[in-house]
Order: structure tokens, then C-alpha cells, then sequence
């Protein structure tokens, strides 16, 4: 017959097989609890429950900042917290993003960063358009790249004859 614990039981046996140093798989088999819910107990316990609590004093600029960024912190915070110039906050930002994987993101930025509310109105307009998917993406750019143009060089003659 199994027993059927409630949530401060399940805590309580949580913390109890922890104490005991059971691995997390060891604890999740007995109390039937995901890992993420046992860490979170584990965390709370061993007092890491509040990462925002790491002692970052020691760290160098760099590293405070993509612990900043990590925390979703904005450039402009990141720069106030830190006191460093916009250069290096774009820099950091940048290594942020490769670190994350998002090395594509940096280049992008790195390219568009001087007409990103161009970029960004231009996203809007296709988004509330509902043409936010492959096929439109590339019609645009076709339109763009070819149509515009020769759309553009007929309406000056039309405008030079009338």
C-alpha cells in the first residue's frame, strides 16, 4: 500500500533524504517530485534560494555585468550599477549574447544598431500585418530588392510627362 504524503510531507521527507545525501534522482524516486521542485527545496534549505544574493564584489566589471545580464537587466542599469561607458556595456552585451548561443543576435545588432527603430517599425508593421513568416520575409525582400526600385524610376516619369 503506498502512502500518499501532502505537500509539507513531501517537503519534510525532502529535506530529510537531502540531509542524508541522497542524490536528487534518489529523492525524486521516493517522494515523486520533479527535480526542478525538489532543487528549488534544496536551494531554499542549503540557503542559494535567492541567486541575486551571490557576492559579486570580488568579480571583475565583466563578469558583474553578465551576471547582470543573466538577470535580465537592462544596458542602461548595467551601465549604472557597474559605472561604465556605453562601450563597454555594448561590448559586454555582445559577449552576453555568444555566450548564450545568440552569437547571430550580436552580429545583427552589430550591423542594424544604427537603424534599429527603422528595423524595429518595420518589424511592427509586418507583425501587425501578420506577415511574419518565411514566405512573406522573402516576398518583402524580393519587393524590396527588384519591384521598389523599378516602381519608383516609373512614377518619376510619369510625374516628369504629367
Amino acid at each position: 500500500m503506498q502512502v500518499i504524503l501532502n505537500k509539507k510531507e513531501k517537503e519534510e521527507l525532502v529535506v530529510k533524504l537531502h540531509q542524508e545525501n541522497k542524490t536528487i534522482r534518489q529523492i525524486a524516486e521516493k517522494v515523486h517530485m520533479s527535480f526542478k521542485d525538489i532543487g528549488a527545496i534544496i536551494k531554499r534549505i542549503d540557503g542559494r534560494d535567492n541567486e541575486s544574493d551571490f557576492d559579486l564584489s570580488n568579480k571583475s566589471k565583466a563578469t558583474q555585468a553578465l551576471f547582470l545580464y543573466e538577470q535580465g537587466k537592462k544596458p542602461v542599469e548595467v551601465a549604472l550599477e557597474l559605472d561604465i561607458p556605453y562601450t563597454e556595456v555594448e561590448e559586454l552585451q555582445q559577449e552576453y549574447w555568444a555566450l548564450k548561443e545568440l552569437g547571430d543576435l550580436a552580429l545583427i545588432y552589430y550591423e542594424i544598431r544604427n537603424d534599429l527603430d527603422l528595423f524595429l517599425g518595420l518589424f511592427r508593421i509586418m507583425k501587425k500585418n501578420r506577415l511574419i513568416n518565411q514566405k512573406d520575409i522573402q516576398t518583402m525582400l524580393r519587393y524590396a530588392a527588384f519591384d521598389l526600385p523599378s516602381l519608383e524610376n516609373k512614377i518619376r516619369k510619369l510625374l516628369m510627362t504629367s
